[in-house]
């Protein structure tokens, strides 16, 4: 069959199982085989059929995958491997399974109904450059953020992992997705090195995900519209976030941090990378934009300023390889 379609899903300590659940039917709905890569430090017990592979880890950091009555076992999972990696043993074992697409998913969406049906046509249809097939990506939390009603197809120059549909072989092309970063704008630096070698990245508008993004709650309506105005007033749109109240880890600071001064490090040649997210055009812009926020919103300040302090040293003093795409 020509370009199958697999789905990835990494779970990390999920709050609801049963939404994991949920989330793995809206998949099997659509699409013929799951892989599941489990980062959490206690196995999740999930259901168990021949249509879900269980991607593991063995005792030397080396996947593994172990058949038990045509199911994967999962149990030797014990450690958080990040994000990047557990994407990277997906891909590769799809590939080994003969698929030529992966759809990515958060453990915690639902995939719309029809969606994989229309990406299938479309993949047939392909020149054959298009590296990513995704949907508008909305937290409906979120009051300010706004789906596009234009049914129309999109190039965008990133979107996140969630719900998004990547060619095999485009992954294979860029060196996958990079693992040092572990977590944290690990889409942003794997779209930019699919748009520089030439790939398209497709956003099919009438496809629309509601995906949470970070520990908020949504301030009162009165609240939210005066922050939403002010910042249209304003034309800054980080104003609008102070719509909602949001827990700052100190962990995804520093990785955040960390991460964005090495991505555009490795990819200086080709552009910023990732400041699109903070709504800002440089590494100021990120200072102001994400660090300031960051401070005056943590409950535990101390903490958050050491990790702004540990992440941008780490970013500075790690070992970079310019990337081109003949490195590849």
């Amino acid at each position: 069959m020509k370009n199958r379609i697999a789905a990835g899903i990494v779970l990390y300590n999920p709050d609801d199982i049963n939404r994991v659940q949920q989330c793995i039917e809206s998949v099997l709905e659509q699409i013929e085989h799951v892989y599941i890569f489990d980062n959490s430090v206690q196995p999740v017990q999930l259901l168990k059929t021949s249509q879900i592979t269980y991607v593991t880890k063995a005792n030397g950091d080396e996947p593994s995958c172990e058949k038990v009555n045509n199911v994967v076992n999962s149990s030797k999972v014990n450690k958080n491997y990040g994000i990047a990696y557990a994407l990277n043993r997906i891909m590769e074992r799809a590939q080994q399974d003969g698929f030529d697409w992966v759809l990515t998913m958060d453990q915690d969406s639902i995939l719309p109904s029809g969606m994989i049906p229309d990406f299938r046509n479309r993949i047939n249809s392909d020149s054959g450059r298009t590296a990513i097939f995704c949907p508008q990506v909305i937290d409906k939390r979120r009051a300010y953020m706004k789906a596009e009603k234009r049914d129309c197809v999109v190039n965008v120059e990133e979107c996140i992992t969630s719900a998004s549909c990547t060619s095999i072989q485009a992954w294979k092309d860029v060196g996958g997705f990079d693992e040092w970063l572990f977590i944290d704008l690990v889409d942003n630096e794997f779209c930019k090195r699919l748009v520089s070698s030439g790939y398209q990245i497709k956003r099919v508008n009438r496809w629309v995900l509601d995906q949470e993004f970070g520990k908020i709650i949504p301030k009162s309506k009165r609240s939210q519209k005066f922050w939403i105005r002010l910042s249209q007033l304003l034309h800054n749109k980080n104003i609008a976030k102070f719509s909602y109240r949001k827990y700052v880890s100190p962990l995804r600071v520093y990785y955040t941090n960390r991460n964005i001064i090495y991505a555009n490090r490795k990819l200086k040649a080709y552009g910023p990378v990732a400041y699109n997210n903070y709504n800002c055009k440089g590494y100021l812009g990120f200072i102001i934009s994400f660090n300031l926020p960051s401070l005056l919103r943590a409950r535990h300040k101390g903490q958050v300023f050491s990790a702004i302090v540990r992440g941008t040293f780490d970013g500075l003093s790690a070992h970079v390889k310019l990337w081109s795409p003949n490195n590849e």
